[in-house]
């Protein structure tokens, strides 16, 4: 009893003074959302370490289940469309139908730039993974990680859960409503209705084929779904980082300390933490590059079909149309201008967080320095002046401004639809 006692007295002791691996934050707490929503649908947007982790077959089989089943449903909405125009009918339908079309079409694409950029977003979360504070407490406290990481967490899971519900809500009204109809109100006048849309090459209605049918578009919705917000989550996860280490540079450069005047040889010494500091900046500078490379794309087509998007679902809300229509309406409304804010308020923080690097040169001590010392301080503080934001390839650099661009161009596009409508 006494040996039993002796061992628990000290791991309890152990266990006060160690903390384990895990509890300690590493990237992939970051990063865990949006691969979560792409390993759902069978892909891995980055090769992953450990031989855990490697997929086998059934992992590829389900990512091409996916891809066929998405782009099936696609090309039943395009000639959907086609052929209510050509019959000059459905012109309602069809808007709704066109921006699904849209939305699978752009998640479509946001899949493709991801398996042809896979390398490149390897090499930049082996980059992120290099200057990554170390499993160990002190440094995790200096840079503040689980604060970044809470802010991480509550923009990636609250755009997430956003986006799920809006799938949700279009995968389950149509059965829900059916259902609510026969055999809750016991209606003569209940009908089948699918997801997105009624043309199909086989009769589903009354019948078995009903329930695959509808199995089938609702998967597809999920799969457009996952397409266009994982990018989305995982640009956010690597903005809050690069955010994070731009904060820790400033700091270092606000408290640092110049001995040049105190100590015998302390002009080398800030040198050399001046140098160190200057590597960490152009370290920073290069995720920032690399992640635009990686997201240009990406950031583009969030723009463009967002616009589209909000055009079309406006035009539909002003011609008037049932509640429970205008309900889902507005919710997609939401999302679409909740991402587009999201990403313009991401690429705010960083012009703002690359910015105060500028400023904390200015606040250092550097009267008191080498002048060697403060020759570098100029370069580093010229280099900080350029902003780093996101960037829709060539075409756009985003910022908080940019999202009234975007209001603008979208109600553009609406008085231009509604025009012709009338």
């Amino acid at each position: 009893m006494s040996v039993k006692f002796l061992k628990e007295k000290i791991f309890s002791r152990r266990g006060k003074s160690e903390k384990p691996k895990n509890a300690y934050i590493v990237i992939e707490d970051f990063m865990k959302l949006p691969i979560y929503f792409y390993r759902t649908i069978g892909l891995n947007p980055y090769e992953l370490t450990g031989t855990n982790n490697k997929p086998g077959i059934g992992f590829h089989l389900l990512f091409l289940l996916h891809m066929i089943n998405a782009n099936m449903v696609l090309a039943l909405e395009i000639f959907f469309v086609y052929v209510s125009f050509r019959n000059n009918e459905n012109f309602i339908e069809s808007c709704m139908v066109m921006s699904y079309i849209g939305f699978v079409i752009v998640g479509d694409l946001k899949i493709g730039a991801v398996l042809l950029q896979k390398q490149k977003l390897t090499n930049l979360v082996r980059q992120m993974e290099s200057v990554f504070p170390p499993a160990r407490q002190k440094e995790q406290e200096e840079y503040d990680v689980r604060r970044y990481l809470r802010r991480c967490l509550r923009y990636t899971k609250g755009f997430g859960g956003l986006y799920m519900t809006l799938v949700i809500t279009y995968n389950l009204f149509a059965i829900c409503q059916y259902s609510i109809q026969k055999w809750i109100l016991h209606s003569p006048h209940a009908k089948q209705s699918v997801p997105y849309v009624p043309l199909t090459p086989w009769t589903w209605q009354d019948n078995w084929k009903f329930y695959p049918t509808y199995l089938s578009q609702s998967m597809a919705g999920y799969t457009a779904t996952c397409g266009h917000i994982s990018a989305d989550l995982m640009i956010f996860a690597v903005a809050i980082q690069v955010i994070m280490h731009f904060d820790r540079l400033a700091k270092s450069l606000t408290e640092f300390t110049v001995r040049a005047q105190s100590e015998e040889d302390g002009a080398e010494k800030d040198l050399k933490k001046l140098q160190e500091l200057i590597a960490y900046h152009n370290k920073i500078l290069g995720l920032t590059d690399v992640m635009n490379e990686v997201f240009g794309l990406a950031l583009l087509l969030n723009f463009l079909a967002s616009s589209t998007l909000v055009c079309f679902v406006g035009f539909q809300i002003s011609i008037g149309i049932s509640p429970e229509m205008l309900a889902k309406l507005i919710l997609i409304l939401i999302s679409a201008n909740s991402e587009i804010y999201l990403i313009c308020n991401f690429s705010q923080m960083l012009i703002d967080a690359s910015g105060s690097i500028c400023y904390a040169v200015y606040d250092m001590n550097w009267s008191e320095a080498d002048p060697r010392f403060r020759k570098m301080l100029i370069v580093l503080a010229l280099r900080a002046q350029k902003p780093v934001c996101l960037t829709a390839t060539v075409f756009l650099d985003i910022s908080i401004e940019t999202m009234s661009i975007f209001l603008r161009m979208s109600y553009k596009f609406f008085c231009a639809i509604r025009t012709m409508y009338q």
